[in-house]
């Protein structure tokens, strides 16, 4: 019988290191007036954005929101799922931690990280995801972020991401499927 390759060995890992913490449930104590945790990078990730982008900042300060996601991993051996925490933003001011989560399957291979924006239209759109009532369509995609890419960018059901890899190779970039999990700050 032959042996696995070191690559499905790696991908099976980053699949499990991927899935479980997707799969699992709230992580919420018993202190439920303790305020959310702030995220590390927030700041860092958003200056990143800027930088590979100027056009971007015009959707930070028109945007009835947005989520900022300083690092998201994502894997994947025909079953994937990706993971990541961050924070979001209304009228330019912290509102309240966010956790991304996905599960996927279909052909997929390989495992990546990356920081990802959302952001919404609307103060409509934006309600939904304080209500833990959004989703992201399976039609949506997240826009690989480089200079001018953002002043031409459209809303799709309200909302517009974008993501800039980090590290690792995935044959897939989509976002359809992701789940946002919001905690308002106290």
């Amino acid at each position: 019988m032959k042996k696995p390759s070191s690559m499905y060995l790696l991908c099976g890992a980053l699949l499990i290191c991927a899935v479980v913490p997707a799969c699992g449930g709230s992580q919420k104590d018993s202190k439920t007036a303790a305020a959310p945790e702030r995220v590390e990078g927030i700041s860092d990730t958003v200056a990143l954005f800027k930088k590979k982008d100027s056009t971007i900042e015009q959707l930070f300060s028109s945007s009835a929101g947005y989520v900022v996601l300083p690092s998201v991993g994502k894997g994947a051996l025909i079953v994937g799922g990706a993971r990541g925490a961050g924070e979001a933003f209304e009228a330019g001011g912290y509102v309240g931690r966010v956790t991304v989560s996905e599960v996927s399957i279909g052909a997929q291979v390989g495992g990546q990280s990356y920081s990802q924006v959302v952001f919404f239209e609307t103060p409509v759109d934006f309600k939904r995801l304080k209500e833990n009532s959004f989703k992201f369509s399976a039609e949506v995609s997240a826009i690989a972020l480089d200079q001018g890419v953002a002043k031409n960018a459209k809303f799709k059901d309200g909302v517009a991401t974008f993501i800039i890899p980090k590290e690792g190779l995935m044959a897939s970039a989509a976002v359809g499927g992701q789940k946002l999990d919001f905690e308002a700050a106290k």
